[in-house]
């Protein structure tokens, strides 16, 4: 007993004299605004820490999955770097002080904290920053100072420095949840995530560092800068010591203006009338005498307020600019408060929600028939012809394997590369929709018309119903008529999965055909696709047709009547055309696009001999094509699909 005290002592003393300094708990968060259960569990953990905040440092990492995050496309390089220095692989996760993998934020408890707190160290460090007088630069000074009586020196130790914005909390959520409050988040890594060598300290020595950094543009709340600095041991990545330094809040002298969308837009998708407007208050205690206002159409700035006046705390001004005409398509109206005061608008988030977009469709059909297999559409962008309406560009969207981190062909029956995607697995907004709608096509001259398209759904067990519906309109969208409707085990295709699902074989995919006849004849017809999100899983489509029997004098079959055949139907690489000639003729046989414009010329006036004959063409391009074999005794259409 007496041996076993004596060591005890020993101990003791040691510890005394190799670590003299109160620690600070460095809490490394791993979270994402569009993750559930991050925004689920993260509300709970932020109290923990602000009731834990003079015994911890927390620095926050938005990631990039499940889904959208802002805070995470303005940085990536900085947050992959330590996603992959930890090896994390899902989120929310929380690591303290380097060596805990304390699991979720849901699962970190006031118990954990109070025994990295209780650890000693021989480091102490102090942090202050400073921002330039136009709010450009971050100055950052750290100071580590060795205060026990031995030399440290750890072999592959650093001094990592990051910028942080203390607290951000959005208007709108910026992701797919419900999760608008964001703290201690990581914006920069300085001088990158390798952070600077720490250089072995004797006793009493301190090692110090300064940083200018250029401020980027994607800062929120300058009034809410700050920065957070550590040192740890890389292999074990053990931390000795973290420091913060907290927001100085408003910059003296600097106003705040908010922003609130005022625009008249067009009233229907073939009125093309549009009005920008916005809405600014004054939302600082200090009066505002001047602002610049940028409006930007389409990412492009078209037009600048320069305001001048008086606008005391509390008051709002409306800003009008002049009547424009938009183009069909989309048009997206954005306001950017460039200057206030002659300064920079130091808070941006009651201006983040500064953009609206306005969808219209072309007054004149465009063709008589739709064909789109979506190969010749850039990823993640709206095919011609079509608007995609969502309040998420990543909700529906043409995509290749790579877009969704798969291999081989997503086309139907993994025969193409591409298809269009409704992305219901990380869309949490239950019953919100997304359409896809087609420009006017023309059904003047067609009977028996038909829409058929292809697809691959899987269901989420117990979530849902995610649904599929189809509907048209014969008045440029004032009203839509429903033609067909599916949700869940109606339209799966593969058993329910909690997978994220991507077809990767032909057995996944089937096809849906819907009788249009009631419309032979409408001089225009829109055609919308409409995913409405259950939280279930994904849809995909592709090879969307509208077809019909062409009604022409010109096309009456006479002596050609079933003597004509195309095939395979869909084709790939040759197209064969058999036809039957009861006498001599001078034969046409011409290739046209859907929208009718000629493509190939197999046969011109060409004299042939009573019997069979067999022409062959070689496609170049997916889509659909119309193949018309002439005599003059008669006529005859025949359509092809051809996936390349």
């Amino acid at each position: 007993m007496r041996a076993f005290l004596l060591v005890a002592s020993l101990l003791l003393v040691q510890n005394f004299a190799f670590a003299q300094a109160q620690r600070r708990v460095l809490i490394e968060h791993y979270t994402q605004a569009s993750c559930g259960p991050c925004a689920a569990q993260n509300p709970a953990f932020n109290t923990l820490l602000f009731n834990n905040w003079d015994k911890v440092v927390p620095l926050k990492y938005q990631v990039w999955w499940p889904g959208y995050d802002p805070m995470y496309d303005q940085n990536p390089d900085d947050v992959d770097a330590r996603v992959a220095y930890y090896g994390v692989t899902g989120v929310p996760n929380v690591r303290i002080d380097g060596t805990l993998d304390a699991g979720t934020s849901g699962s970190v408890t006031a118990t954990q904290i109070n025994n990295a707190y209780a650890v000693t160290t021989p480091l102490e460090m102090e942090l202050i920053h400073s921002l330039s007088a136009d709010l450009s630069t971050i100055y950052i000074n750290c100071v580590v100072t060795n205060v026990s009586a031995e030399t440290f020196d750890v072999a592959n130790t650093v001094v990592r420095v990051a910028v942080m914005e203390q607290e951000l909390i959005f208007p709108e959520p910026p992701g797919s949840t419900d999760e608008v409050d964001f703290y201690n988040v990581m914006r920069k890594m300085l001088p990158s995530p390798d952070g600077t060598p720490l250089t072995a300290l004797a006793a009493g020595e301190s090692f110090e560092l300064n940083f200018e950094y250029a401020l980027p543009d994607y800062i929120y709340r300058y009034d809410q800068l700050g920065a957070v600095a550590f040192v740890q041991t890389n292999g074990s990545r053990v931390v000795h010591q973290a420091a913060m330094s907290e927001a100085l809040g408003a910059p003296a002298g600097f106003a705040d203006l908010g922003l609130e969308l005022a625009s008249s837009g067009p009233e229907s998708y073939c009125d093309y009338a549009l009005i920008p407007g916005a809405n600014l208050v004054n939302d600082s205690e200090l009066e505002v005498t001047s602002f610049d206002l940028e409006l930007l159409i389409n990412g492009e700035v078209a037009a600048t307020e320069n305001w001048t006046g008086s606008l005391m705390p509390g008051m709002s001004t409306n800003v009008t600019f002049p009547e424009m005409a938009v183009e069909p398509g989309e048009t997206e109206v954005e306001f950017n408060i460039a200057a206030v005061n002659g300064n920079v608008d130091y808070n941006r988030m009651n201006e983040l929600v500064n953009t609206e977009s306005f969808y219209t469709l072309s007054e004149e059909p465009f063709a008589e028939e739709i064909a789109e297999s979506f190969e010749m559409t850039p990823n993640l962008t709206t095919p011609v012809h079509t608007i995609i309406e969502s309040n998420d560009p990543l909700r529906m969207g043409v995509i290749n394997a790579a877009v969704v981190g798969a291999t081989g062909q997503v086309g139907a029956y993994a025969a193409s590369s591409k298809s269009i995607m409704v992305d219901f697995y990380q869309w949490s907004g239950v019953g919100e929709q997304c359409h896809l709608v087609f420009d006017k096509i023309d059904l003047t001259n067609r009977a028996d018309s038909r829409l058929r398209f292809d697809y691959a759904f899987a269901n989420y067990p117990g979530f849902g119903p995610d649904r599929l519906t189809i509907a048209v309109s014969t008045d440029c969208g004032e009203s839509w008529t429903q033609v067909f409707t599916g949700t869940n085990n109606e339209i799966a295709t593969v058993a329910a999965s909690t997978a994220y699902f991507v077809p990767t074989s032909a057995a996944q995919w089937d096809s849906i055909s819907v009788d249009l006849s009631a419309y032979d004849g409408a001089e225009e017809l829109n055609i919308r696709f409409t995913g409405q999100s259950g939280y279930g899983n994904n849809l995909f489509m592709d090879n969307i047709e509208v077809t019909g029997t062409i009604i022409n004098a010109v096309d009456e079959p006479g002596l050609l009547a079933n003597k004509v055949s195309t095939y395979p139907n869909p084709a790939s690489d040759l197209v064969t055309v058999d036809f039957q000639l009861v006498e001599n003729s001078a034969v046409n046989v011409s290739v046209y696009d859907a929208a009718g414009k000629l493509v190939a010329t197999l046969a011109n006036n060409s004299n042939m001999i009573a019997g069979d004959h067999r022409l062959t063409w070689a496609p170049a391009l997916s889509g659909l094509y119309l193949i018309r074999v002439a005599t003059e005794n008669g006529a005859v259409t025949e359509r092809v699909s051809v996936i390349r």
